[in-house]
């Protein structure tokens, strides 16, 4: 599968203004010399946008756990009509405002906001073609009612990921304490943990089609790593919890 994906960069950029936790011009920015993707990074990002550029290409895409909006960057460069970035942390949102501004980027919108919240899930849904969904169920404590928000909107296209406790058995959802000392994750009120669950290959297949979800593309990886950039640290998980699922839906 070739590769077209943003300059490295420009991944660079997104990754420095997170971990030096301040905003720097882009025209100030001396990004490292020779430096390509990181071999997990760039395999996951050519799946998510590189299986079917149609999901992408032309799309009204809404990125859900957005976290600093490079997801959503590489969505407009695949050719997205507009893209709508949400998270929980205002940090995030601040810095994928400040870094599509810096690039020069239009038909945009990052805004801080609690997907748990199903009236506002259903107003961000809302005149959206193509949904990016990655690696954040593991946060949420309802993720068969926010699947189904989804499902009942305008939405026709799901780029999905998840990390799964098992690729076996009957349909399953473990829920875990989830705790972190950075600030990749979602905090409760003043509290360094928060309730989030993982579910198993079965309860994905089970769920998706029982909502009207027609799965077109389906993956299952080996290289799950919470080291990755925009992973939260899920250093509580048991070894087992070691791979990540990765499909592509439409609407039946």
């Amino acid at each position: 599968m070739a590769s077209n994906l943003p300059p490295a960069e420009h991944y660079q950029y997104f990754s420095h203004l997170f971990h030096d936790q301040k905003l720097i011009p882009l025209t100030e920015y001396k990004p490292l010399d020779n430096w390509e993707y990181p071999a997990l990074d760039k395999s996951r990002l050519e799946q998510m946008f590189l299986t079917d550029i149609n999901y992408i290409q032309n799309q009204n895409v809404l990125d859900l756990g957005c976290h600093t909006g490079f997801f959503s960057y590489t969505a407009k460069h695949f050719g997205a009509k507009s893209v709508h970035g949400i998270n929980a942390r205002q940090p995030m949102i601040d810095i994928a405002n400040y870094a599509f501004d810096q690039l020069s980027q239009t038909d945009y919108c990052f805004e801080c906001g609690d997907i748990e919240d199903l009236d506002f899930l259903k107003k961000v849904c809302a005149n959206k073609d193509t949904l990016l969904l990655t690696l954040v169920l593991e946060h949420l404590r309802n993720p068969h009612a926010i699947l189904k928000i989804i499902t009942e909107s305008n939405i026709q296209n799901l780029v999905f990921e998840s990390t799964v406790f098992s690729d076996s058995g009957s349909p399953s959802l473990q829920y875990y304490q989830q705790s972190t000392d950075s600030a990749f994750a979602v905090y409760e009120s003043n509290r360094k943990t928060a309730l989030g669950c993982v579910p198993n290959i079965a309860w994905i297949d089970l769920v998706l089609y029982t909502l009207g979800w027609k799965i077109e593309h389906y993956t299952v990886e080996n290289y799950f790593n919470k080291n990755w950039f925009a992973t939260p640290n899920l250093h509580k998980l048991p070894p087992s919890m070691c791979k990540t699922a990765f499909l592509l839906a439409t609407k039946f």
